[in-house]
């Protein structure tokens, strides 16, 4: 019996990203046996094969209310089970993020209540607290116990406005002349709103597309009373694909272009997916097959062109129907309703574009660590090319001229040691700068003062262009900071690119003009980052929630993000400095060591002018082996390039090129 489709497909990406990850592991080890690069870039190698070989596919269902994305996730991936597994249908609504992953053991449900949001640490972070989740076990066998405890994921709770807003729900809004609106539910009574009981949900079962490396995040409707929508869409930037699910009948309407264009737009076109889901009220009997397509074909098409999107992108399927003809085995049904379509999508553009992120992310640090190892290959065979002719050279002379090449050997021994002393004095204060001066420029206490004041004013704030305003003035600066800090990192790579041209221009050493940068990629990181957050704002005014919690809940969020973010962008720049120092007091020691196997030669050679032969084989030995490690290195490389579909010599000028921008 043949696989499901997707099934089949997410194993055989799960088997390319091994491979991925197994060719970078051979570079790193060859790395690590050419003993050329600093130990951190051998770490940063081993983490990345490491991170290639766990990668799980992410896909997140978004949509507003009652647009059927459970049902859609019951169809397309459990259908086997012969029911429901996710709560769908009348009355049944998911009320709360559901993360569903494969588990080994028995299937479970955790809950986190929705009092976690007086809390003020990210969901990720109370995943670790388990004392905080409600855990229930899932008996597959038992359907009816399985249908109820997966029901709690509908439940809702009748709370006092004030609570809710205690929560970050229902925010305050303020009308003209500083009149606050009285928010409530009519079906909870006065002063009372309908809240999800809770916030989070964690949902493991045994499945062989999710065994397969799929992790599915099913969300609440973006315009339910009393959730959390903000949790929802911050999950999307976490997502590897997005599945934005609409209704076939009314195609996208504005606050679906609202979302789409604040929020699930930004991603990249090949990770996304639109759904028009219920197309089975476009099937109508009064009409021929032909007219029936006609009109599903024109409604894809508005939709395509509304979230400009290509045609291939916008899916028309009916997950009722779809799940109903699966558990029947009716392949008529089966069959109109475009869930083979959908499946396909998922396989030929979701996984495609997801392969293409881990490429992306590997082929930079790849290209960078051959680069480097190529060009000081390449210049030590150059050295000890040119040291043969020497020898060769040499031997051709007589032995009144051998005392003099000697005594100029020991000098160019005693300055070379001298000259060292001289830098590795020069490094230490470069070191003592990356600590103080070039760290200080994204200095921690810093950016609390910033986050502080931001915080402050943004409370004050009751105007959405206030609001916009500090979240602009946040970010101006945060920004000036990384701009400062680059200008910094500008100064001292070319202090200590100074420090060591002048001992490569007397001695000879391997040019090292293309030196890693962290600062640089980071702040576009930023720069994206704020116009995730503008965006967030204009979302706000739409939702009507500009105020309270909501703005506090967000500003906090942002605020541990990009403290984070600034943490490990100074650990990336000690780690540059380490790592540039590092390499350039490995070409020291090189020569260093080729100095005195060089002067223990001519010692040996002025004794007896018979070791000159032995000096030339040896030398000529140790130059093969320089070669076979570059051929090794190239072969290697060719056949990691084969493998990630890339031009190997295109993706090194690329390397090189921006390298040397840089």
């Amino acid at each position: 019996m043949s696989l499901p489709l997707l099934v089949e497909r997410l194993r055989e990406y799960h088997q390319w990203r091994l491979h991925i990850a197994n060719a970078v592991h051979q570079i790193a080890k060859l790395s690590v046996e050419l003993e050329i690069l600093p130990s951190g870039t051998m770490l940063r190698m081993d983490n990345l094969s490491r991170e290639i070989a766990s990668d799980q596919l992410r896909i997140s269902f978004f949509g507003e209310f009652a647009r059927g994305k459970s049902e859609l996730i019951n169809a397309l991936f459990f259908s086997d089970l012969g029911t429901r597994l996710m709560p769908s249908g009348p009355g049944q609504t998911t009320m709360c993020p559901v993360e569903i992953t494969h588990s080994h053991e028995s299937p479970s449900l955790q809950l986190l209540p929705i009092r976690s949001r007086t809390l003020h640490d990210s969901v990720d972070k109370l995943k670790k607290i388990r004392d905080l989740w409600t855990f229930s076990l899932l008996n597959p066998e038992d359907r009816k116990d399985c249908s109820e405890k997966m029901a709690q994921l509908t439940e809702t709770l009748c709370v006092p406005l004030e609570e809710a807003r205690k929560y970050g729900l229902c925010a305050q809004i303020k009308e003209f002349g500083g009149q606050t609106e009285a928010t409530h539910c009519s079906s909870c009574g006065e002063g009372k709103v309908k809240i999800s009981r809770w916030r989070y949900a964690l949902l493991q079962w045994a499945h062989p597309v999710l065994e397969a490396g799929l992790v599915i995040l099913d969300t609440p409707g973006l315009n339910s009373l009393g959730s959390e929508a903000d949790l929802g869409l911050e999950a999307a930037r976490g997502a590897d694909a997005l599945i934005f699910v609409l209704s076939a009948d009314s195609g996208v309407t504005q606050s679906d272009l609202a979302i789409w264009e604040q929020s699930l737009g930004r991603n990249a076109m090949q990770n996304q997916l639109v759904v028009l889901n219920k197309v089975d009220t476009l099937w109508d009997d009064l009409r021929s097959s032909e007219e029936e397509a006609t009109a599903i074909l024109m409604q894809r098409e508005r939709t395509a062109k509304s979230l400009n999107l290509n045609l291939e992108q916008v899916i028309a399927a009916s997950a009722q129907k779809g799940l109903l003809g699966r558990i029947r085995q009716d392949q008529g049904l089966c069959e109109r309703s475009g869930l083979a379509e959908l499946e396909n999508a998922i396989a030929e553009i979701l996984i495609p574009g997801k392969r293409a992120s881990i490429l992306s992310s590997a082929q930079r640090l790849i290209n960078r660590v051959v680069i480097d190892q190529r060009v000081l290959l390449e210049e030590q065979v150059k050295n000890l090319c040119g040291e043969i002719e020497s020898m060769e050279r040499l031997q051709a002379q007589t032995g009144e001229q051998l005392p003099r090449l000697l005594e100029r050997q020991q000098k160019l021994m005693r300055t070379f040691a001298g000259d060292r002393d001289t830098f590795i004095m020069k490094e230490k204060e470069f070191l003592e700068s990356a600590n103080t001066w070039l760290l200080q420029a994204l200095s921690l206490e810093k950016l609390d003062q910033i986050v502080a004041a931001a915080r402050a004013e943004l409370l004050a704030a009751w105007t959405t262009v206030g609001i916009y305003e500090r979240f602009s003035k946040f970010f101006e600066e945060t920004i000036a900071q990384f701009d400062n800090a680059l200008e910094r990192a500008n100064r001292l790579s070319a202090l200590m690119l100074d420090a060591y041209r002048v001992l490569e221009q007397q001695y000879g050493l391997p040019k090292l003009d293309t030196m890693p940068y962290a600062i640089l990629p980071r702040r576009a990181e930023l720069l994206a980052m704020a116009d995730r957050y503008e965006r967030f704002g204009k979302r706000l005014e739409i939702a009507a929630s500009t105020q309270g919690s909501v703005v506090r809940k967000a500003f906090f969020s942002l605020a541990q993000q990009v403290e984070a973010f600034v943490e490990e962008t100074r650990k990336d720049l000690r780690n540059w400095v380490n790592e540039s120092l590092d390499l350039m007091n490995r070409q020291l020691e090189l020569f260093a060591t080729q100095s005195k196997e060089k002067l223990t030669a001519l010692e040996s050679i002025v004794d007896s002018s018979a070791n000159i032969q032995p000096r030339i084989q040896s030398l000529s030995q140790q130059r093969k082996v320089k070669e076979d490690n570059l051929s090794a290195l190239n072969d290697t490389y060719a056949s990691l390039c084969s493998l990630l579909q890339m031009d190997r010599d295109v993706a090194l000028q690329k390397n090189h090129a921006e390298a040397f921008l840089a």
